[in-house]
């Protein structure tokens, strides 16, 4: 791994427990509740997010794979995007290990979900990185094998060149009958566009969702960090979708 300096970890974790990042969360928890999703704004310092978009740069010009298939276990939606595993992250950023493994971080996703907020056992889902960048990209219709998704924007197109994430609340996932195509159909499909530098958290694991088509060059580049409740750490998962991609 690359040595997450101890000033990293400081700043990431003051930056966390600060009166204004913490002024944000009775809103973040109302709109959570309601949604099944928050948007948080200037997720981390604007020196932590330039330092670890040009990490993410480094990586995804070095170490990253290119993928052009179809999901079984999510009604064989698309996948058109690039990728870049855990532990090619774990070994090439200083800073979004220390995001992951902060304390404070899961302290206020707690607040927000109002239950216990764990690191998933299985370490290939613990933080992945996409890039859609070319006509046609999108990241397809599923759902995550664990409660929580993190995803924390570095690059977004325009709104209307796709891009956007939409999804399906409070939809059952058997990867056995998916039933994608009749879940979209009776909706409602509600469709945000996050902000570079923003970051949103989403009940993944029973919502439906999607990164929409991009409809020409741009650039849609995030990290998602994964989250499990305790009711995850019950079940059984096979993990079979986030081996195909990464």
């Amino acid at each position: 791994m690359r040595d997450s300096s101890t000033p990293v970890r400081e700043t990431v974790e003051h930056h966390l427990v600060s009166d204004g990042f913490r002024a944000a969360i009775p809103a973040l928890r109302q709109s959570y509740q309601q949604n099944d999703f928050a948007e948080i704004p200037a997720f981390m310092p604007d020196e932590i997010f330039r330092s670890t978009l040009q990490e993410l740069q480094d990586l995804f010009d070095g170490q990253s794979r290119r993928r052009d298939t179809n999901i079984e276990q999510s009604g064989c939606t698309p996948r058109r995007f690039t990728t870049l595993a855990r532990d090619n992250i774990a070994n090439g950023s200083s800073t979004i290990p220390a995001v992951f493994e902060s304390s404070a971080l899961r302290a206020a996703l707690e607040e927000i979900v109002d239950e216990k907020v764990l690191p998933v056992p299985y370490e290939p889902e613990q933080y992945i990185a996409t890039r859609l960048h070319e006509p046609g990209d999108v990241h397809g219709w599923h759902w995550d094998d664990y409660t929580w998704a993190l995803v924390w924007i570095f690059k977004m197109p325009d709104e209307n060149n796709g891009g956007s994430l939409e999804y399906v609340k409070d939809v059952p996932w058997d990867p056995t009958n998916p039933r994608v195509k009749e879940y979209v159909t009776a909706g409602p499909v509600t469709r945000r566009h996050p902000s570079a530098g923003s970051a949103y958290l989403l009940k993944a694991g029973t919502t439906l969702h999607r990164v929409s088509p991009l409809t020409y060059a741009a650039q849609r580049m995030m990290v998602c960090f994964s989250f499990a409740s305790v009711t995850d750490l019950k079940s059984k998962h096979d993990h079979e979708s986030i081996q195909a991609l990464f």
